[in-house]
């Protein structure tokens, strides 16, 4: 009999022992879980800015697939360029405050496939987006209209464009009725969409703004005409009845009273890029990568009134009107270098394949 109480004592505590063995080994794995669980919500904090930002991203892709980013949304979500055109792949460059985020797509619809996201360095964002305008010259690009910023679809008229340099001014804000704007053609040129002139009475315009200082112009586009027999037609200028400051025409670059003609026959698309320097004021022109031509220009761009931009047209309701295409354009306050020039003639012909 007390042999048999002690067995039963015993096997109690053994059992007992074997519990508390069980107890504290879960509760330290149940710790370790926990610590794991807790470093995966940190880094998971870490990004959801960034996630934040390439779900705006997507949504925008849903919507328009030729959508190409190169924006900054009030939230500091900046996008730089995203690769590819229609529903394949894509690689998207996203960036809130010091974290960049690299994700590739496989599809867009009828679901986001993702195929990887990873954190990239500063270097490495710059090594791929080498020839994107926004960081060939941050400080003075002043304005960068994309088609593929346009939020309509094919044939619709587009009522706005917002400028895609950070300051987020829209300069290309519609200050008029849809029958006057110009239309979306979603595959103008390699796949990638254009806005299209009708040569009547279509044109965009913005607020009164300042876009231009005492230390230069560059305005490089990528448009075409369809009328070469038409001159005057005008893709952007800041002109108004008493106060011209500058014009890009399909044949002629005009600041202030001093003109460059130059001539471009064809109606395929061209990289047309106008410089002007007030050191040794002189106007220039390029077509595509071709030999530049120069001509003595005035050495200060007036500033009265500061007129809006007008793209597709002289004025509002005036005369120049464009009878053609526009695919981007982009404003810089300075003459750009030879090295800055070719670096955005690269961006562009690497896009729309022109030359």
């Amino acid at each position: 009999m007390y042999k048999s109480g002690y067995s039963v004592l015993l096997l109690t505590i053994i059992i007992s022992a074997i519990g508390v063995a069980l107890a504290v080994n879960a509760l330290s794995n149940s710790t370790q879980i926990a610590k794991t669980n807790i470093n995966i919500t940190d880094a998971a904090l870490n990004q959801s800015q960034n996630s934040s930002c390439v779900e705006k991203v997507f949504a925008k892709l849903r919507a328009y697939k030729f959508y190409g980013g190169d924006e900054t949304f009030e939230d500091g979500c900046r996008v730089y360029t995203i690769s590819g055109t229609g529903n394949g792949q894509r690689i998207i460059h996203t960036k809130v405050d010091s974290t960049i985020l690299e994700t590739k797509i496989k599809q867009i619809n009828p679901s986001i496939v993702i195929d990887y996201q990873k954190q990239i360095t500063s270097a490495e964002l710059n090594q791929s987006q080498e020839n994107n305008p926004y960081l060939i010259a941050p400080s003075a690009l002043r304005l960068w209209l994309k088609a593929d910023r346009a939020e309509a679809n094919n044939g619709q008229p587009v009522l706005s464009v917002k400028n895609a340099t950070d300051d987020l001014i829209d300069f290309a804000q519609v200050i008029t009725t849809p029958n006057l704007a110009p239309t979306l053609v979603t595959n103008a040129i390699n796949n990638r969409p254009a806005l299209r002139f009708d040569g009547i009475d279509d044109f965009l315009t913005s607020t009164t703004t300042s876009i231009h200082t005492t230390n230069g112009l560059s305005v490089i586009i990528v448009g075409k005409t369809s009328n070469t027999t038409n001159s005057n037609q005008t893709y952007i200028s800041k002109f108004n009845s008493t106060n011209r400051e500058w014009r890009l025409q399909n044949d002629e670059f005009n600041v202030v009273n001093d003109t460059l003609n130059f001539s471009n026959n064809n109606t395929n698309f061209n990289i047309l890029s106008a410089l002007w320097s007030p050191t040794n004021p002189q106007l220039s022109i390029s077509i595509n990568n071709n030999t530049t031509s120069t001509t003595t220009g005035a050495n200060t761009i007036a500033t009265t009134n500061e007129p809006p931009i007008i793209v597709g047209a002289n004025n509002q309701g005036s005369t120049g009107f464009l009878n053609g295409d526009i695919a981007e354009i982009l404003v810089y306050n300075k003459k750009l270098s030879d090295t800055e020039l070719t670096k955005v003639r690269t961006y562009f012909n690497n896009k729309y394949s022109i030359y």
